[in-house]
């Protein structure tokens, strides 16, 4: 029988303990907090709207978003606009159609959240990546942030592939399947392993103009 999976600093002493990399990076930067989203439509919804812009950026869409839907985004909210409706919060065209065709499926059942919340993680992240404008990284952060999932690793992530670049001083930035290799050496607390380089590069970068990751759908 599997074990259940470790809590996060459980999962943090252990990275650290066994690995050096792990270890530099919380020393320097410290050792990052869970990030914990309630999961549910409004959850993912956020995440399509903060990929690909600046931590700061996609708060305040996201705000403007939120306040529009009157407060709370429900499926329903959403489909009271057409996807030019929604534009008017900043999303972008694309997001605004992602987001519309993410309320649609909900709503009509083709994406069952609840269903979702119980799956492994491979079946998980295909349901998830069933609904056009969610691709592997939509569906990756949403199990580590509102699932609580444990052993994520989001390779498509440009913060997280400069990051571990940075801190394991590798000849160049990898790519995503050079990143998911490196990635193994942290399994089974992979999620923790990237919120640890994410904080790292957080505190490394000179600009603070990155942006939070890279959706390829």
């Amino acid at each position: 029988m599997a074990r259940p999976p470790v809590d996060h600093d459980t999962a943090l002493d252990r990275l650290r303990r066994k690995c050096r990399y792990m270890r530099r990076a919380i020393d320097e930067a410290g050792a990052p907090p869970p990030r914990v989203r309630d999961p549910g439509f409004a959850a993912l919804a956020r995440i399509i709207v903060e990929q690909q812009v600046s931590v700061a950026a996609g708060a305040a869409i996201w705000g403007r978003f939120e306040t529009g839907m009157g407060g709370v985004a429900t499926p329903d909210a959403v489909r009271g606009f057409d996807e030019e409706g929604l534009r008017q919060f900043g999303l972008s065209r694309p997001k605004a159609r992602y987001i519309h065709a993410l309320a649609g499926a909900v709503a009509d059942g083709t994406l069952d959240l609840d269903a979702v919340d119980a799956m492994a993680d491979a079946e998980a992240i295909a349901a998830l990546t069933t609904v056009k404008g969610i691709g592997r990284w939509t569906a990756e952060i949403y199990l580590m942030f509102a699932l609580g999932r444990m052993d994520l690793w989001p390779a498509l992530d440009l913060a997280l592939a400069e990051g571990a670049f940075r801190l394991m001083g590798l000849e160049a930035r990898p790519d995503a399947k050079a990143l998911d290799e490196i990635g193994r050496r942290w399994a089974p607390h992979r999620s923790t392993a990237a919120l640890v380089i994410w904080r790292y590069y957080g505190h490394s970068r000179k600009s603070s103009a990155q942006p939070m990751g890279a959706e390829r759908a």
